[in-house]
């Protein structure tokens, strides 16, 4: 460990988590609360988010209702962190939304829908949060990719376009504001146990089995799996780490193998 390294290690610090009301955004944030940050959870679900909250280690954590797609909103829920604790050190760039088709059969409007979330309101999360950032010096920004970052997956033509595009924003960032005091790093997680994939598995667009006999660790991943992951970037551990992603996958990229192969 490095001289001057601190526990817990996000005491005092401010983390913002879009889409942190459930999944992998839900257990960032117990994570990092658990840790000693203070932790602002943005969602459309405001009651939800509120709800998690309340239930987080520690105190002066809030959830606040925020359409990360919109100007206004991503503008003032920023203001409102700004003016509750005075900085924001975190910022975990992890609302995001995905749909199957194929390819000719992608709709413009689902298109558009897609990257408007996954990619244009990560660009300006980033953009505002950083500003705030540079001003102080010192912060770390956490994008949230995906195996898709760096796979290819039939059906899912916008998603892994945005999950990719992802990665570029990220080293694209992290090389202009390094200088600056602000780290940007992107964390791939792969099959976690999150509402959204088990309601793909329960309606059978997604296979578990064939899933987990891919999976070498022989196991989905956790919201936590994630969410310490995300820690790592988040603190001082990685303060000489930044334009890297990290694949949180169980070894399922790494897996080349036909999945019969014992």
């Amino acid at each position: 460990m490095s001289d001057g390294l601190a526990f817990p290690l996000l005491a005092g610090r401010v983390a913002v988590i879009t889409g942190g009301a459930q999944g992998l955004g839900a257990g960032t944030a117990e994570v990092l609360a658990g840790q000693g940050a203070r932790v602002f959870l943005l969602d459309l679900q405001e009651g939800r988010a509120q709800e998690l909250a309340a239930q987080l280690p520690g105190d002066g954590h809030a959830g606040l209702r925020c359409d990360v797609t919109n100007a206004d909103e991503r503008s003032r829920a920023i203001q409102r962190v700004h003016e509750a604790a005075g900085r924001i050190d975190i910022l975990v760039n992890n609302a995001g939304v995905q749909f199957h088709s194929r390819a000719e059969e992608i709709e413009d409007e689902k298109w558009y829908w897609l990257m408007e979330i996954n990619v244009h309101a990560v660009l300006f999360m980033s953009r505002d949060v950083g500003r705030m950032m540079l001003r102080q010096g010192r912060g770390s920004i956490i994008n949230i990719g995906s195996i898709a970052s760096v796979l290819s997956m039939p059906r899912r033509t916008p998603y892994v376009t945005a999950k990719t595009a992802i990665l570029g924003l990220t080293r694209t960032l992290a090389v202009e504001w390094a200088s600056r005091g602000v780290r940007v790093n992107a964390v791939c997680p792969g099959y976690h146990e999150t509402p959204l994939l088990m309601e793909h598995i329960d309606r059978g667009t997604l296979d578990g089995n064939r899933i987990l006999k891919r999976i070498p660790m022989g196991r989905l991943g956790t919201i936590e799996d994630v969410g310490k992951a995300v820690l790592f970037f988040a603190s001082d551990l990685s303060d000489y780490v930044t334009g890297q992603h990290l694949l949180v996958d169980g070894g399922y990229t790494a897996f080349g193998a036909p999945e019969d192969a014992s």
